[in-house]
């Protein structure tokens, strides 16, 4: 009789363990399961308007069947949602509108900072919007962050992009 009690009582303490194991389980929290996709604003994108925005990880040049405008490097692109979907690209202009409205290497803006505003960013499309105010660049990146924004009024109207 002695074998059966040891038997129950070791069946019994089992039987506790994995109830005890299986509410811990149970209790849990699950993680959110939303999918989560991080597009890539690196490529060529072509707005309705004959815009062409070249983008890498470094770069970024606009131009069109016009010929070339404003280009920079030292890209920075910082996201206004957890999404990754839309936010603001910066860069050091390497070439810039002058006064005369031609573009060059030249240009007063040339070595400054420059901010480009992006949504519904895609794997296809995106929008766009180039800085448009009062300044027309800014002598260090911390000042172009807190000059482009679209609270400052600086990004009215976006030219709609697909991929090449």
């Amino acid at each position: 009789m002695k074998s059966t009690r040891f038997v129950f009582g070791r069946a019994l303490a089992v039987l506790c363990a994995l109830l005890f194991v299986s509410f811990g389980f149970m209790s849990c929290q699950q993680e959110d399961e939303t999918e989560y996709v991080n597009y890539s604003l690196s490529g060529t994108w072509k707005s309705s308007y004959g815009e062409i925005f070249k983008i890498t990880s470094t770069s970024l040049s606009n131009g069109g069947s016009w010929g070339d405008s404003y280009a920079g490097n030292n890209l920075l692109v910082s996201y206004t949602d957890d999404s990754e979907t839309s936010g603001y690209i910066y860069i050091k202009y390497t070439r810039a509108i002058n006064p005369d409205y031609t573009y060059s290497e030249t240009a007063p803006d040339v070595g400054k900072w420059y901010a480009i505003a992006f949504k519904e960013l895609t794997a296809s499309s995106v929008s766009l919007s180039g800085a448009y105010g009062t300044e027309s660049s800014t002598s260090t990146l911390e000042e172009a962050i807190s000059t482009f924004t679209i609270a400052n009024g600086y990004f009215s109207s976006y030219s709609e992009c697909v991929k090449q």
